[in-house]
């Protein structure tokens, strides 16, 4: 019987761009590949959070002091924890930090999933990394191309196609003009990796 088999050793943190190309890059060009982000909005009145952002950054509201709660897309970096099963690895993404440590980000250790309705957001968890995720049921991810083997901090990878546990690839949806990330429905895409730290237990 498969079973998964967390590595710390092959588990990294990086960060995220969404490309439409699908050309092969070494380097992040964000007018090919806008970064990804989590985002918060205490603005609308369902208080929406969490949901990720995959285009350039029009949704941050610049003019509101830096100390109100308001709408904020996050330079959110990544973690990936890997799982080894049968020689294939995938794995369990949870938010990390931001690249500039803002007093707002409060989504460290949530976790990637998918909604109802296949949109990707990051939820909190009471699960610590590395846990059994077959045993608790969590949403894992393959990482279609890319050289788990053969990974280095400061390197970027990409095309690379992000598939759900349920075998989906991952497309951006826009959608009243947010662009989320949504495993039903929308155009396709990949996702281009740059890799910050390799051997992170934790993120």
């Amino acid at each position: 019987m498969s079973h998964y088999r967390f590595d710390a050793e092959k588990s990294f943190l990086a960060k995220l761009y969404w490309d439409t190309t699908g050309a092969l890059q070494t380097q992040p060009d964000p007018t090919r590949a806008p970064r990804i982000g989590v985002v918060r909005d205490r603005t609308a009145p369902w208080a929406s959070e969490g949901w990720l952002h995959a285009d350039a950054d029009t949704f941050t509201d610049h003019r509101a002091s830096d100390y109100v709660v308001s709408r904020r897309k996050f330079q959110t970096q990544f973690w990936f924890g890997c799982y080894e099963t049968d020689g294939q690895h995938d794995y369990e993404i949870r938010a990390a930090g931001v690249d500039d440590g803002h007093h707002q980000w409060k989504y460290t250790s949530h976790r990637l999933d998918v909604s109802r309705n296949g949109y990707l957001g990051v939820y909190s968890t009471p699960e610590e990394p590395g846990h059994d995720v077959l045993a608790n049921g969590s949403m894992i991810w393959r990482l279609e191309r890319l050289p788990t083997d053969k990974l280095l901090p400061g390197r970027a990878y990409g095309p690379i196609r992000l598939v759900s546990l349920h075998g989906k690839s991952v497309k951006r949806l826009n959608e009243d003009g947010f662009p989320y990330l949504n495993e039903n429905s929308g155009g396709e895409g990949w996702l281009f990796i740059e890799i910050i730290q390799v051997g992170v237990a934790r993120p």
